[in-house]
């Protein structure tokens, strides 16, 4: 796949050189400017979100959402540490808010909680799902991306997003259920 996406870049590059000189080098450097800016809002956004999830976890709110969904978290992961549920509660916290890659390093930390072994556990499985699908109330990263760049109405895909989340998720833990049973 990178050798045909690098020929496609090249191609492209090579065609807009001898049809429009000037064009070129206007569109690349708009074109990366672009992309800096995408990147730094980016990463503004995810600085806040990774701060709220700090104050979250020092607060004890984590272990507090971790207690409250603790029936839940019992019937999709079965027997875990509570330090383990408070991370995949602010694992879910996170992707619900449509922060996901805020929400990777409490799902690193959960799976370092949980595996202990060479074989993927159940509880894993049904974190690496629930985090791959991951149902997104409000997706913040899409709607942010949509309004910077420039979106008439950059919020449209929040009900489009949540249906295909929630549809992604029931299947995913069903497969999850299929896969290794109920837990224990």
């Amino acid at each position: 796949m990178n050798i045909v996406w690098t020929s496609v870049v090249v191609v492209c590059l090579v065609a807009m050189a001898f049809s429009n000189p000037s064009g070129a080098l206007t569109v690349c450097v708009q074109s990366m400017s672009q992309g800096i800016s995408v990147a730094v809002e980016l990463c503004a956004v995810y600085c806040l979100w990774m701060g709220v999830f700090a104050v979250a976890e020092k607060c004890l709110l984590v272990e507090k959402l971790a207690s409250v969904c603790g029936g839940v978290l019992k019937w999709l992961f079965g027997s875990i540490s509570p330090k383990a549920k408070g991370y995949i509660a602010l694992n879910v916290a996170s992707n619900l808010l449509g922060v996901g890659n805020a929400s990777t390093p409490s799902a690193q930390s959960a799976i370092k909680e949980m595996e202990h072994g060479s074989k993927l556990s159940r509880a894993g499985a049904m974190l690496f799902v629930i985090n791959a699908t991951s149902i997104q109330l409000v997706p913040t990263t899409v709607v942010g991306l949509r309004a910077s760049c420039g979106s008439a109405n950059p919020a449209d895909i929040v009900l489009p997003t949540l249906l295909c989340t929630l549809a992604t998720t029931v299947l995913g833990v069903a497969f999850v259920f299929l896969g290794y049973g109920v837990a224990k």
